[in-house]
C-alpha cells in the first residue's frame, strides 16, 4: 500500500523543474536518476522516513531533504509533507558538497515554493510525480 503520493512543484509557466533536472543527463547521469527514482519509490511505501534516506532541515521548518548518494555525489531533493495529508511535494533539486548545498540558497528556494504551493488552493502549481 502506498503511504505517500509524490507531487512535483510547477513554476508559474507550468514547467516542472524537478523533471527537467532529472532528465538533464549532465546534471543527473542515467544510473543516478535510476537510483533517485528507486529511493523515491521506496519512500512512497514507507510511513515514517528516517536517515539516511530523509531528514528534516534545521532552520527551515517543514522542509525535508531526501538524500541520495551515487558515485560520491550527494543528490538532494528538497520538499515538504503537503499540501494535503499523505502528500509529499518535491520543491527543489540540489547537490550537497562539503556539508553545503549547491546552490547555497536551495533551502530558501524550497521554502518560497512551499509557501506558493500552500497558497495555491486550485492546485495549479503541482502535478503528480512521474516515476520513469
Amino acid at each position: 500500500m502506498n503511504e505517500w503520493l509524490f507531487l512535483d512543484y510547477l513554476d508559474d509557466r507550468g514547467n516542472n523543474p524537478i523533471q527537467e533536472w532529472l532528465r538533464d543527463k549532465r546534471q543527473v547521469p542515467v544510473k543516478a536518476r535510476a537510483k533517485i527514482q528507486r529511493i523515491l519509490l521506496q519512500l512512497v511505501g514507507t510511513a515514517l522516513w528516517t536517515r539516511p534516506l530523509a531528514s528534516n532541515l534545521d532552520y527551515y521548518p517543514g522542509i525535508v531533504e531526501i538524500r541520495i548518494r551515487w558515485m560520491n555525489t550527494q543528490y538532494r531533493l528538497l520538499g515538504y509533507r503537503g499540501p494535503a495529508v499523505r502528500e509529499f511535494t518535491l520543491l527543489f533539486p540540489a547537490l550537497e558538497k562539503d556539508d553545503e548545498f549547491v546552490p547555497p540558497n536551495a533551502p530558501v528556494i524550497a521554502e518560497t515554493r512551499m509557501a506558493i504551493v500552500d497558497s495555491d488552493t486550485a492546485r495549479e502549481r503541482i502535478c503528480e510525480h512521474v516515476f520513469s
